[in-house]
C-alpha cells in the first residue's frame, strides 16, 4: 500500500506517535532484544519497546488468514475424499451382491480369482476414470475462480491436475478392492442355489 514516512518530531497527530523499528541480525531474539531496548533507551528513555516479535512471526500473522482458509478447504477437501471412496465403495459393493450369480457362474465355468478381480475392479476403475476425466474437465473449467489465491502456480498447473486426478483413481480403486474380494470368496454352489 502507498505509504508517507516523515520524522516522528514532526507528526502533529498525538494517537500517531509510533514507530516500528526492524533489526536484522544473526543472533537469536532472546539476546538481541534487550540490546534494543537499551539503545532505544539511550536514545529516548520516555519510549518503551512493546510487542517485540520476529520477522517469522509477522510473517505468520499476516499469512495467518490464508492459512484458515487453506486448512479449511484441505479439510473440506478430505471429506470430500472420504465421502467419493464411501460412495464407490458402496455402488461397487451394491453391484457385486446383485451380480452373485454371474459371479459364481463364472467361477463353476472355470474363471480365476484374477479374472473375478478385474472383473469388479474393472468396473470400478471404468468409473473412476470417466469422473477423473470429467473432474478434470470441470476444474480447467473453474480454475479461473481460484487464480488469484494461487502464488507461483498456475491454475491449470497438469502436475497438480495429474496428482490429484491419480490420487482420486487410487481412492476409487482401494474402495472396490473390499467388494472384489468378497466376490473372490464366493462359493459358486450357494451362488447357484440362491438362484
Amino acid at each position: 500500500m502507498p505509504a508517507v514516512y516523515t520524522p516522528i518530531a514532526q507528526e502533529s497527530r498525538p494517537w500517531k506517535t509510533w514507530m516500528m523499528v526492524a533489526v536484522r541480525s544473526s543472533l537469536p531474539p532472546a539476546v538481541l532484544l534487550p540490546a534494543i531496548k537499551r539503545a532505544v533507551a539511550r536514545i529516548t528513555p520516555e519510549v518503551p519497546v512493546t510487542r517485540p516479535r520476529t520477522m517469522d512471526e509477522r510473517m505468520a500473522a499476516s499469512a495467518g488468514a490464508r492459512r484458515f482458509n487453506l486448512l479449511l478447504l484441505g479439510s473440506f477437501a478430505a471429506l470430500a475424499l472420504t465421502l467419493a471412496a464411501v460412495g464407490v465403495h458402496g455402488v461397487i459393493s451394491y453391484a457385486v451382491s446383485h451380480r452373485i450369480h454371474e459371479v459364481g457362474v463364472r467361477v463353476a465355468l472355470g474363471a480365476a480369482p484374477g479374472d473375478i478381480l478385474r472383473l469388479v475392479v474393472g468396473q470400478g476403475f471404468a468409473l473412476a476414470a470417466a469422473g477423473a476425466v470429467l473432474g478434470i474437465a470441470g476444474a480447467l473449467a473453474l480454475s479461473r475462480f481460484v487464480s488469484g489465491m494461487l502464488f507461483g502456480v498456475p491454475a491449470t498447473d497438469p502436475v497438480t491436475f495429474g496428482a490429484v486426478a491419480a490420487l482420486l483413481v487410487a481412492v476409487a480403486l482401494l474402495a472396490c478392492y473390499l467388494p472384489a474380494r468378497r466376490a473372490l470368496r464366493v462359493d459358486p454352489v450357494v451362488a447357484l442355489r440362491c438362484e
